[in-house]
């Protein structure tokens, strides 16, 4: 986790007022101060809470003040959204306005959810590979690209057109939970297709996410990426960002690269300070939700077999969060490495990680606090900081299965992590 070195003054300030029945957040940065205002239901003295508890419901911020221009945008590896989320908030609350140029996945129906959310120009269902043209040669401070990356031939339009690149390149391969080819595994070099497609757009600004342990890869794809970024013209910061640490109900935590040309980022260290906050409770997130009926559609009723269920049953009997071992499967018993499985949330907590597997008790802490069940998928997307209005389901005559919502929501970047990278990338003034 990156921190603020002691004495140095921060160079952004955020603050809440209640003015009517709104809270209004202004954000002061070296390139402008802007306000944006909700409209809330609570009347606490807790102007955050209330603030960002309207955005989870699906209250849009409206920025006081003429929009600066767009922030015209390319992501690959889009999946559902989630980075995109955030850094959309940052471009809304900083007084602009994301604009969705090109989304890039391999899974079709994610880049229709995308779209249908970000309102995005061109639609590409395909790797990110067969967007851009590029080969890296050596590592570290000896890597380059062997010839200037080209873009794929229907986006050469784009070239010179698009303001930032942003991405959160496959993070399996990183994963410590990879023990098999951690490291070493082929799909961690899909890193450099985002610094590629960044060069081959001219674009200003790129954002990449991935997972804390994506700086220990053995073909140095942090080290390589900055360096090569770097020689292109792009003043780089880079560190891990803890949910948590700013205040979300998660404590999910990812590693940052954002780089910029026309004006350097914001150090990452400046944006947790600015956003840092004790952390926010499971049942802050997703407690109104407790008597809403089940649907169709995100808020489902997760069928259970009956082990599972006497195991749910004994945890909220007796009052415990931790399965003991007699009521472990014998693959979590003694010796697992991962004691949280079959664990209940705790209400009063921040939720640990939300991976693709919220909907069984056997992937980890996924039993609701109060109710005697795992999450719903509602819920997990609250979590993840998706609003109540982010539409899951754009073609209704095709919905996404069980699985499908899963991984989506799994997968996805917190909103609060790709906000804080907007703030970085956009805080010291505007594209253009």
């Amino acid at each position: 986790m990156t921190t603020m070195d002691p004495g140095a003054e921060p160079k952004i300030w955020l603050t809440h007022e209640r003015i009517g029945d709104r809270v209004v957040r202004s954000i002061s940065t070296p390139g402008s101060t802007t306000s944006s205002s909700r409209l809330v239901r609570s009347r606490s003295d807790r102007l955050v809470d209330d603030y960002l508890r309207a955005y989870l419901q699906g209250v849009p911020a409206v920025v006081e003040g003429p929009l600066a221009a767009p922030v015209r945008t390319v992501e690959l590896f889009c999946g559902p959204g989630g980075l995109a989320m955030g850094f959309s908030e940052a471009c809304r609350e900083l007084g602009g306005r994301f604009d969705s140029e090109v989304a890039v996945d391999q899974d079709e129906a994610a880049v229709e959810v995308y779209a249908a959310n970000h309102r995005t120009k061109i639609r590409k269902v395909c790797t990110a590979t067969e967007v851009v043209d590029y080969r890296v040669k050596g590592a570290g401070d000896a890597a380059a690209f062997r010839f200037t990356p080209e873009i794929s031939h229907d986006l050469e339009h784009l070239v010179g057109q698009v303001d930032a690149v942003i991405a959160g390149p496959p993070c399996q391969g990183h994963s410590n939970l990879n023990n098999r080819s951690r490291r070493t595994d082929r799909r961690n070099e899909l890193y450099f297709t985002v610094p590629a497609a960044a060069i081959a757009l001219q674009a200003d600004i790129v954002i990449i996410e991935n997972v804390p342990a994506v700086v220990h890869d053995r073909s140095q794809v942090v080290a390589s990426t900055r360096h090569i970024l770097e020689e292109a013209g792009y003043v780089v910061e880079q560190g891990v960002l803890s949910a948590g640490s700013m205040g979300w109900a998660q404590t999910r935590r990812r590693f940052f690269l954002v780089g910029r040309r026309s004006k350097p980022p914001i150090p990452l260290r400046d944006v947790e300070l600015a956003l840092a906050d004790e952390a926010r409770s499971v049942m802050w997130a997703i407690g109104d939700l407790v008597d809403r009926p089940f649907d169709d559609r995100l808020h489902l009723e997760i069928a259970l077999s009956d082990e599972n269920r006497r195991r749910i049953d004994w945890l909220h009997t007796e009052n415990k969060f931790d399965l003991p071992n007699d009521l472990r499967p014998d693959c979590h018993k003694d010796g697992t490495t991962y004691n949280a499985v079959y664990g209940r949330l705790h209400g009063d907590r921040p939720a640990p990680t939300i991976t693709t597997g919220f909907l069984t008790p056997g992937r980890g802490r996924y039993i609701h606090p109060e109710l005697r069940r795992t999450l719903t998928p509602l819920e997990a997307a609250r979590l993840q900081g998706f609003p109540d209005t982010y539409d899951f389901f754009p073609d209704p005559r095709n919905p996404p299965n069980k699985l499908k919502l899963t991984k989506w929501i799994g997968d996805a970047v917190p909103m609060p992590l790709g906000f804080a990278a907007g703030l970085s990338a956009l805080g010291n003034g505007w594209p253009r």
